[in-house]
């Protein structure tokens, strides 16, 4: 079996960032300043009663893997309901923009626009919804002031961005605009995410040299087959199964293996399930 080209311990911290950032906001929130691994040293019984068992072991591996971890920036935007988080890791040298995602399949898989936006910098077509979404109220540009100013700060940091779902979409689409403003390599990697853009968004994104992208899927996941039509996936695939999982870089799979004929399953899009597949599932 081929091994993925990105370590198994930074897709895990991906996958626990983007199950944490279903939670953040909500049912914990860290001050300013503070670090991950303190928050959990001193929180006192029952804190964190109303998160499940798996969630807060993903919190528990986090501050053990990534102590001194804190959370630069949180975007909540009621008008457009885009959540992201941009964190530091001085343990791992590291800067991640996490979006969150709708964690319901209903939430939000029959509304999928198949309309694009045209992107006329890059001359590709993208999906609307994912487009809109990003870019209500300048949020994108409140994004990339943020993470430029950290670059600086941190010029031997890795830069990467992540999300789960509606958030893996979110990711892929900002991973690729920011990799046009930025000179940093931006790692994406994307859990659960549908398609984005045309041909065309295709070959643009494979043409940047300083962007790269894994594609996490559960291997019957259904909405990494949406939408059906005149989309694309990008980026090198890791398929997980129960006991198993693949790779696939570039687009080594065929048509059938992205379609709703094999992708069919609603509940291989939870996200705890991709926590517990990829923490079985090392290489």
């Amino acid at each position: 079996m081929s091994v993925p080209d990105i370590s198994h311990n930074d897709v895990l911290n991906m996958i626990e960032l983007s199950m944490l950032m279903y939670c953040y906001g909500e049912k914990f929130t860290l001050e300013k300043g503070e670090d991950i691994d303190n928050f959990i040293k001193t929180l006192k019984n029952g804190e964190l009663g109303e998160l499940s068992e798996i969630r807060k072991s993903a919190l528990t591996s986090l501050s053990q893997d990534c102590p001194q971890g804190n959370v630069i920036k949180f975007i909540d935007n009621r008008n457009s309901d885009l959540q992201c988080a941009i964190t530091k890791s001085e343990t791992k040298k590291r800067i991640t923009l996490v979006f969150r995602g709708s964690e319901s399949f209903y939430d939000w898989y029959y509304d999928l626009s198949i309309f694009k936006t045209y992107l006329e910098k890059q001359d590709v077509y993208v999906h609307s919804g994912f487009y809109n979404q990003l870019t209500l109220d300048d949020e994108y540009g409140n994004i990339l002031k943020v993470v430029k100013e950290q670059l600086v700060l941190h010029p031997d940091y890795e830069f990467f961005v992540t999300g789960h779902s509606l958030g893996g979409a979110l990711c892929t689409l900002c991973g690729f605009l920011l990799a046009h403003e930025i000179p940093n390599k931006v790692h994406v990697v994307s859990f659960a995410s549908p398609r984005i853009g045309d041909i065309k968004w295709r070959e643009a994104f494979d043409k940047k040299e300083n962007l790269t992208h894994h594609r996490i899927s559960n291997s019957r996941d259904i909405v990494t087959s949406a939408p059906f039509a005149w989309f694309k996936h990008v980026g090198d695939n890791i398929r997980i199964k129960n006991d198993c999982y693949k790779w696939f870089p570039g687009y080594t799979y065929s048509w059938w293996d992205v379609s709703l004929f094999k992708c069919f399953s609603i509940s291989d899009h939870n996200c705890d399930l991709y926590y517990e597949r990829l923490s079985k599932n090392k290489w």
